[in-house]
């Protein structure tokens, strides 16, 4: 790999691991030195996000899918759905936790394919998901933290939704602008939706974010999304997934030390241990390529 592209690969795992710590602002808010704001409502800023993820990807919705049934589903899980749950989830999660937890997309996407698919899977990335699955099991089952395991499951339930989205997709071979473009816009309404129904204040609660939440919006929106999976994807049409994807474990590591330093996260043995356990299950998965799935859309679980 060209030096060029090896830091743009490492700039967007930075990006997308620095998400972490934007979305727990984002919903939470940060007291110490912003009072006044405490967060918006996950499900509202969850609608936020793919409202203007839609808003700039616009022009590349057309030609319209084939498939609009497959294209819904997709969008649902792997959009409206999936953030819905992860959001929430942030709400207790710890930043560090949370990058761990949404690992198991790797993990889950590759036994769904072997259910749906019929992948055939080797010792090796048996052992890996074992490995990943007892890594995050440790690191959520921690008594003495019960609302951050709390988050973590809903992370975990994120996970699983998106991962059934990666089996859908394989019936519906977009490139990724255009699949983003429709994710955008048949995940807001629901959110939406969803948000009137259940939550409330939630303009209110965006004016008091001010520019930090309106910054926090477009990091989420245009550098992880429109940046990150547009420089990501580029890169995968040139090198093998198999030399990419590992390299990509550098998103929860940065996520996991941003959380560390920026939002004071606990850093207790079963974070360091669970999470290693689980990068170390992930990093084997990766490095025996998936033959059902396409290769973007088991990286892509990396991501929040």
């Amino acid at each position: 790999m060209r030096l060029k592209d090896f830091l743009l690969l490492v700039a967007v795992c930075v990006v997308w691991g620095f998400n972490f710590v934007v979305a727990k602002f984002a919903v939470t808010g940060a007291p110490g030195w912003m009072p006044g704001f405490d967060g918006v409502p996950p499900i509202f800023f969850a609608f936020l996000r793919f409202a203007l993820l839609y808003a700039f990807l616009a022009p590349w919705l057309r030609p319209r899918p084939a498939d609009m049934k497959t294209m819904i589903g997709v969008a649902l899980c792997m959009g409206a759905l999936q953030y819905a749950l992860m959001f929430l989830g942030m709400r207790w999660a710890t930043p560090s936790g949370m990058a761990i937890a949404v690992q198991m997309g790797v993990p889950f996407a590759t036994i769904l394919s072997v259910i749906f698919l019929k992948e055939r899977v080797g010792l090796p990335r048996i052992a890996g998901m074992m490995l990943a699955f007892g890594g995050v099991m440790l690191v959520i089952l921690n008594p003495a933290a019960m609302d951050m395991s709390i988050g973590m499951l809903l992370g975990v339930g994120a996970a699983f939704v998106a991962a059934l989205g990666m089996i859908l997709v394989k019936r519906l071979p977009m490139d990724s602008i255009r699949m983003q473009a429709w994710i955008g816009l048949l995940s807001w309404p629901p959110l939406l939706l969803l948000s009137l129904t259940f939550e409330q204040g939630q303009l209110a609660s965006v004016v008091s974010g001010g520019w930090a939440f309106g910054a926090a919006l477009l990091i989420t929106v245009v550098l992880v999304n429109i940046f990150g999976h547009g420089v990501f994807y580029n890169l995968l049409q040139r090198y093998d997934a198999t030399l990419i994807a590992p390299i990509t474990l550098l998103a929860p590591l940065v996520g996991v030390v941003s959380g560390i330093l920026l939002m004071g996260d606990p850093m207790g043995w079963r974070l360091f241990v669970g999470g290693g356990l689980t990068l170390a299950g992930v990093g084997i998965i990766a490095l025996r390529q998936n033959q059902k799935l396409p290769a973007a859309a088991l990286a892509r679980e990396k991501t929040l």
